[in-house]
């Protein structure tokens, strides 16, 4: 069940009553993120379930996905990326309290009571879920553009003149 998602949501609020939202956000609202990818054109499947755990902390698990555009490192053309993105985080008030998160969470700071933008923490997840290089998965590249310091001929290694065989026949003419 998709619904309309909410621009701005109070967290804290949302994890006491429980609620879970599920809905698509469109890339093109999403401008830090954009820089990186080639074609904005696209939306974010988002599902996001607040709670309370046992201890009492406010905590969120969301679950995003979208297919991006990037540009491929190695022959520079635009490709698709597949970015699923799965997050467990504690919804605290200060830095002081990330010391004590449990392994499971990631800190959620939200120093004050006002809203926060539902496609702020999107964004934030999917730039964390970003390949570091994107690239293609087959070899993108003509083989020619490849090479490595091993596959010089024999032939051209034996020609190469040192520049310390002049010192060398200096020292065999005392």
């Amino acid at each position: 069940m998709h619904q309309k998602l909410p621009k701005e949501i109070d967290p804290f609020r949302m994890a006491q009553n429980g609620l879970k939202l599920e809905g698509t956000l469109p890339i093109s609202a999403m401008n830090r993120i954009a820089g990186s990818l080639s074609d904005i054109e696209g939306e974010v499947s988002v599902m996001m379930n607040f709670d309370v755990d046992e201890t009492g902390l406010s905590y969120m698990n969301g679950q995003f996905s979208a297919k991006l555009s990037l540009i491929c490192e190695r022959c520079m053309t635009a490709m698709s990326v597949n970015v699923d993105v799965e997050c467990f985080l504690a919804i605290i008030k200060s830095e002081r309290k990330v010391e004590g998160l449990a392994e499971l969470y990631d800190p959620w700071i939200v120093e004050n009571s006002d809203p926060v933008l539902l496609s702020a923490i999107v964004e934030d997840e999917l730039i964390l879920g970003l390949p570091l290089v994107p690239r293609h998965e087959h070899a993108c590249l003509p083989k020619e553009a490849w090479y490595r310091g091993d596959d010089i001929d024999q032939n051209e290694q034996e020609k190469r003149v040192s520049p310390f065989d002049v010192l060398a026949s200096l020292k065999l003419k005392k």
